[in-house]
């Protein structure tokens, strides 16, 4: 059977001229009411914040869909060309009021509320952070109560000032870890401690004399090769977002609108059989080695209790290799894909960099699946001793298709020759079937049975309830 290995990684962004033009460029948590939002246009013409863009917020985690709200901005409300435009709690101190712009009562969460500015037009139903132009906070990493990291910095979302380093030249697209950071070097942002208002109304910006907007991706139509800032007008026909794939467009069309997309990926031919007479069998029991990655199942939505999800490798002979399973009970879950046991000559685990294949049994049955693979740190869509994954989407596809390999005859799946005068005569089964051509696992299932013998020959019955 031949397989297509292939990480689903989902790219959206709503393409305007307009999405680049202004980015968070302060954010502060402070004591009792004092917190703010500012904006920064960096563009070279006036930025109508009404109508075009809406603040969206996802308080609580916006669990279930509820908590997300579309805060529009008032009627009239513009940013100058190098200007700020400054949010604040309508409580907060004086010195922050005197620099707003705008107030309002729940501004501006508790350190645990994520924030983004999104276009009018692109918002959607749910909080998506894929519909941001600039957010703060990950939705998808909510706990309740706990601020989000800044610059290694521990819950730096909360009781802290946050201001955006100067090199920044546009907003972060929804992806709040890159822009975040783990240390004081790669993070967009300068933590500040609680209460420094010192930089309100006013944002310092490296290149606001010489930028130039236009569309940095190559691989687009309206590509302009004087540009030093992309501004997510780009549209690539016929092109491809996903890095995994062999014609990947490139890491500057990240925010390029893509039309007729056409990736192409690494195949390779695999086969797996469920019958414990072929050398390619394969199950769902898995060896637990010296390492492991674990890759938590976050969309449980398609599963059904009992149904078992596994996480399947190649092995020497291109054959698929279970490397761990789990079981759903109704509950976020996660599995464990184990190594390989670097002290054996044969494969028995994932090596670095190796990709999933994810299988599900459900009813002694078989599925291929779907899978979407979270690509952004910390978690990574790849096998990675010690790391860690995440599938964000989790569908059910078609019955696993078999590929059964038998050895000759009067030889085992090694090579070597097996004596069979002893037992040339002896006939059994090799595989049993279900009515509609399926392998049955549980030889006990009350229904009918088509045994397939080891001669040739077929025998039908029937396995009745008592």
């Amino acid at each position: 059977m031949r397989f297509l290995i292939q990480s689903f990684l989902v790219f959206f962004i709503f393409s305007s001229p307009m999405n680049s033009q202004i980015f968070f460029s302060e954010y502060a948590e402070g004591s009792s009411y004092n917190k703010y939002l500012e904006i920064y246009n960096y563009s070279d013409e006036t930025v109508n914040l009404y109508p075009d863009f809406v603040l969206a917020s996802c308080t609580n985690g916006c669990l279930d869909g509820n908590n997300f709200f579309i805060n529009e901005f008032q009627e009239g409300s513009s940013i100058d060309p190098g200007e700020v435009y400054v949010i604040a709690a309508t409580q907060a101190d004086p010195v922050i009021l005197n620099q707003a712009d705008s107030t309002f009562q729940y501004c501006c969460g508790n350190g645990d509320d994520a924030y983004a500015i999104m276009l009018s037009g692109s918002v959607g139903e749910f909080f998506d952070s894929d519909n941001a132009i600039d957010i703060i906070g990950n939705e998808d990493t909510w706990q309740e109560g706990v601020g989000w990291d800044v610059a290694g910095v521990e819950e730096a979302t909360e009781n802290y000032t946050l201001v955006r380093k100067s090199f920044v030249l546009s907003g972060n697209q929804g992806n709040w870890s890159m822009s975040s950071g783990t240390n004081a070097e790669n993070s967009e942002w300068l933590v500040l401690e609680i209460d420094d208002w010192s930089n309100i109304g006013f944002h310092d910006y490296d290149n606001s004399s010489n930028s130039i907007l236009g569309c940095m991706c190559e691989a687009a139509s309206n590509y302009m090769d004087t540009a030093t800032i992309d501004d997510g007008s780009c549209v690539v026909d016929g092109g491809c977002s996903d890095p995994l794939a062999l014609n990947y467009s490139g890491d500057l069309c990240l925010s390029a609108e893509f039309t007729n997309e056409d990736c192409d990926y690494t195949t390779t031919n695999m086969s797996g059989c469920l019958d414990e007479a072929a050398c390619n069998y394969f199950d769902f029991d898995y060896q637990i080695t010296a390492g492991n990655m674990t890759i938590a199942i976050v969309d449980i939505s398609n599963l059904i209790y009992g149904d078992m999800v596994g996480v399947f490798y190649l092995d020497e002979n291109e054959f698929i290799s279970c490397g761990g399973s789990v079981v759903f009970e109704d509950d976020q879950m996660a599995l464990a894909a184990w190594s390989d046991d670097a002290g054996t000559l044969s494969i028995d685990g994932f090596e670095a960099g190796d990709q999933f294949i994810f299988l599900l049994l459900r009813d002694n049955v078989v599925y291929e699946t779907m899978v979407t693979l979270n690509n952004l740190a910390p978690f990574n869509n790849t096998y990675l001793a010690n790391g860690f994954g995440q599938i964000t989407s989790l569908s059910i596809g078609d019955e696993f298709l078999q590929d059964c390999i038998n050895p000759p005859l009067g030889y085992d799946c090694d090579g070597n020759s097996i004596d069979l005068s002893d037992n040339v005569l002896e006939r059994y089964i090799v595989r049993t079937l279900d009515i509609l051509g399926r392998t049955i696992m549980d030889k006990t299932d009350k229904n009918l049975q088509i045994m397939i013998f080891n001669d040739g020959s077929v025998e039908k019955k029937h396995v009745l309830s008592h």
